[in-house]
């Protein structure tokens, strides 16, 4: 355990450099990747680079798998692994400046033992270990609330929901207390671990996505599947949904009778 509270230290203070980090680098022109509204910048690169070189460089014979480096055609050892996002939300951090982050999780043998979502602009640390529990910053957090579909606000990419499964977008829509979108995975689905939301739903998401979900949905007791109910891994893009037992109980009733 002395080992894993070590790496801890490590990312922490590797986590506290990027606001400085973010300030140094020129954005330069703004690119897209899959589509216009697919984002990278040099921020997103140079944070990547900045973890990544940190990350080798104390442990030489451990592998990384960031989103900006990722190689559909490589296989990536999960005997120690590292999946980074370096900025989560990159729309977000192009038009707003804020609601964005930086998303990290570690695995040994294929297990996950240390997860951090950092938003930047408030400086606020979600962070679990393997065996403990999950924190903000330095509070721990209690168990979300078991609230059903019609008691909790839920949150998607709008856009992409309705865009790929329209109906399901709809029945959530009306069934739900009422919707709502951050625009990043990390801290969509940082509201669901603390209790904020009572679920979050993403359509076709990359492992640097939602990796840090598998550690804190474990100790917080909160369902992490897929859209059809199976167990993710970080072998390839995938939809997924991270929410409270009853939520997802409500979902899958919905998602069942639209025979999904």
């Amino acid at each position: 355990m002395e080992r894993i509270k070590e790496y801890d230290r490590f990312i922490k203070t590797l986590l506290k450099e990027i606001p400085k980090l973010i300030e140094t680098i020129d954005m330069g022109p703004v690119e897209n990747k899959t589509g216009i509204r697919d984002l990278v910048t040099e921020v997103d690169r140079g944070i990547e680079k900045f973890l990544t070189e940190k990350i080798l460089e104390k442990f030489p014979d451990h592998q990384i798998l960031g989103e900006e480096t990722y190689d559909p055609e490589k296989t990536y050892d999960l005997k120690n692994l590292w999946v980074i996002d370096p900025i989560d939300g990159t729309t977000n951090f192009v038009k707003q400046r804020n609601d964005f982050c930086t998303l990290i999780a570690y695995f040994e043998d294929g297990q996950p033992i240390l997860s951090y979502i950092y938003e930047v602009d408030k400086d606020d640390l979600y962070w679990a270990m393997a065996g403990d529990r999950v924190y903000l910053n330095d509070q721990p957090l209690e168990k979300p609330k078991d609230l059903a579909l019609s008691q909790s606000i839920i949150s998607t990419d709008i856009r992409r929901m309705n865009g790929n499964r329209p109906e399901l977008f709809q029945g959530l829509l009306m069934e739900s207390f009422g919707m709502r979108s951050v625009g990043t995975s990390g801290l969509d689905g940082s509201r669901v671990i603390a209790g904020r939301f009572g679920g979050y739903l993403n359509y076709r998401g990359g492992p640097w996505d939602f990796a840090p979900f598998f550690l804190m949905a474990d100790l917080l007791d909160l369902v992490f599947v897929n859209l059809k109910g199976e167990k993710l891994d970080l072998s390839d893009y995938s939809d997924y949904i991270i929410a409270n037992k009853k939520v997802y109980d409500d979902f899958k009733k919905i998602s069942d009778q639209l025979g999904l």
